[in-house]
């Protein structure tokens, strides 16, 4: 089990996909800080264990979609719920400094807050 969510970047492609079927350059531009190899092969491995489904359609030029599997998609609550915690715990630990919210992308609760309402919207 655990190695089916290890990677640095898993947990923010199955974020993103749980938003929306994406294509792979979208998915490469909203984690910028990831090379094109690390994505390609993470996606596989998602791929692998039936957590993400690759659609790769027949043109020219080619275009590959990713979307969440229903097993994808039973995953996200459970994120949410690690997030709320996590959000608690930095609630507990530190006072809310928007800066650090918006440049870590873990909201603190008054962050998350906003961003539930839809009030504020960080940059992807």
């Amino acid at each position: 089990m655990q190695n089916i969510l290890t990677g640095k970047w898993k947990l923010s492609i199955l974020w993103i996909l749980g938003r929306k079927t994406t294509r792979f350059g979208e998915l490469q531009r909203l984690i910028p800080n990831v090379s094109r190899g690390v994505l390609t092969q993470q996606l596989k491995e998602l791929e692998h264990y039936n957590i993400v489904h690759r659609e790769a359609y027949n043109e020219v030029p080619p275009r590959v979609e990713y979307s969440l599997t229903e097993i994808g998609r039973g995953f996200i609550p459970v994120m949410m719920d690690i997030m709320e915690w996590g959000v608690g715990f930095i609630k507990e630990v530190s006072d809310c400094d928007m800066d650090i919210c918006i440049s870590s992308k873990f909201n603190c609760n008054r962050c998350y807050d906003m961003l539930l309402s839809g009030k504020f919207k960080p940059n992807s």
